[in-house]
């Protein structure tokens, strides 16, 4: 269980960018008035490398015996699982604003194939790799069923399989979650922007908005529904984390992406956005969230049964990350102390390897667990220092997802020059998109191109 958003140093997707027209009353069949600076989103990987480190701290409080011997503590470690929320809430801003962008702007949508390509070398070359070396080199457990189970690893559908849910790379359950959003995320676009040009911008921002709602009502529904059936089978259980079971934490990260691209279309961000108290009123609500999401009862072992206090716990988790995200959004990013720490070097370049740290950690410790039966002179499992053995996984992770981000992830990324054709390809918008608007000698106004944030590491892991 470790989440991870979305993207660790790919190009961001590069939608067509609105035109400016003359400031006014922006009718139907008009583009909205477009600011000539696009933003940039840095405290991004800031916020990577803090989820990327709730999930590693999950995972070590569980097997040092940390949570489970010390209720008082271990109400606060088993919740650190919270970081998988942040990565579906980074996923679901990034990938979406570069859509609802064309949407909001009456644009033709990014190119669905393109997408897809770079969301694809984003997540599988490094994840290709930690599974083989995790299940075939150290011989992990890949599950039952011979090759169908290789298959259902490396093809992200082990979810999908009771039996394969608990092999291979345990926390890669996130990674078949994010592919699932993926595959759906430009289809969904293409549906809420249908018939974009005969709309009016406030008109397609109002169907954006019912478009998410319509997201967490489903998310609701499903789980109550699996939830209410649990006891009927495995494949039920396993429901629990399929795609729809966290489409209300997308939803989330998609709403801000909607807020975030309408102010920046209008320029309109509200003024109490820079106010200096901002950015820690934002994560004060966020801490509170956190601390009620560790007083529901909830159980602290690893492996549980999921009630219908997790549906409270879901929400409390997407308060939080909702507010974490707040200031690396909103506001003036060079200021305030909150975002300074957030672009710090040694944080942001913790979220470049965000990644590899999702998808090495998990075996590093099965491997210090299998091959050290004693750690500073303790037995190990269940039975050691917190600090101790956090401090020994962090830093062989840190080296193993240094060499996965420059070894294999940037040259990965690299390999989209050979899939530019699909730059060309038919846009996957729907109806044609206005002409541009004049200038006053007749020919089409010139438009800066509108950036979508930086991508530095795609994929969700998540505790």
């Amino acid at each position: 269980m470790d989440g991870r958003a979305d993207e660790l140093a790919s190009p961001p997707e590069e939608p067509p960018g609105p035109v400016d027209v003359e400031a006014g009353e922006v009718r139907p069949g008009h583009e909205a008035p477009t600011p000539r600076r696009p933003p940039r989103f840095p405290c991004f990987d800031g916020l990577r490398a803090i989820a990327a480190g709730t999930v590693l701290g999950v995972h070590v409080a569980f097997i040092s015996g940390l949570t489970l011997r010390n209720a008082s503590v271990g109400i606060y470690t088993s919740r650190l699982e919270i970081g998988v929320a942040v990565f579906f809430l980074i996923s679901g801003f990034l990938l979406y604003r570069p859509f609802i962008v064309a949407h909001l702007a009456g644009e033709r949508d990014p190119v669905t194939g393109s997408f897809w390509i770079r969301r694809l070398l984003r997540i599988i070359p490094a994840y290709w790799v930690a599974l083989f070396v995790t299940t075939t080199i150290l011989h992990g457990s890949i599950g039952p069923g011979g090759w169908r189970a290789y298959l259902a690893h490396y093809g992200f559908a082990q979810i999908y399989f009771p039996s394969q849910i608990d092999s291979g790379i345990t926390q890669a359950w996130t990674l078949c979650v994010e592919m699932s959003f993926y595959l759906v995320l430009p289809l969904y676009a293409a549906i809420i922007g249908r018939r974009r040009t005969c709309q009016s911008p406030e008109r397609r921002l109002a169907r954006a908005f019912v478009g998410v709602g319509v997201l967490v009502v489903i998310s609701l529904v499903w789980r109550f529904f699996v939830l209410s059936y649990q006891g009927h089978g495995p494949l039920l259980s396993t429901m629990t984390v399929w795609l729809p079971a966290e489409l209300d934490l997308f939803a989330l990260g998609m709403a801000l992406a909607i807020v975030s691209a309408w102010m920046h279309l209008r320029d309109c961000e509200p003024g109490w956005m820079s106010r200096r108290w901002f950015p820690w009123a934002s994560w004060l609500v966020a801490l509170v969230a956190f601390w009620g999401s560790s007083h529901l009862g909830i159980s602290r072992e690893a492996l549980y049964v999921k009630t219908y206090s997790n549906i409270s716990m879901q929400t409390l988790y997407g308060v939080f990350s909702f507010f974490l995200l707040l200031p690396a959004i909103f506001g003036p990013q060079h200021r305030g102390l909150i975002r300074r720490f957030l672009q710090c070097w040694p944080l942001s370049s913790l979220g470049v390897i965000s990644y590899g740290l999702y998808v090495w950690h998990q075996t590093l410790i099965d491997q210090l667990v299998k091959h050290y039966t004693e750690l500073f002179g303790q037995r190990l499992f269940f039975n050691v220092g917190f600090w101790g053995m956090f401090g020994e996984i962090f830093g062989s992770a840190v080296v193993v997802a240094t060499l996965s981000y420059f070894a294999v992830e940037k040259p990965a990324l690299r390999a989209k020059r050979f899939f530019q054709w699909f730059d060309h390809s038919t846009s996957s918008g729907s109806g044609p998109v206005e002409s541009a608007p004049k200038g006053p000698e007749g020919l089409p106004m010139e438009s800066p191109p509108m950036d979508s944030p930086p991508v530095v590491t795609e994929g969700v892991v998540s505790p």
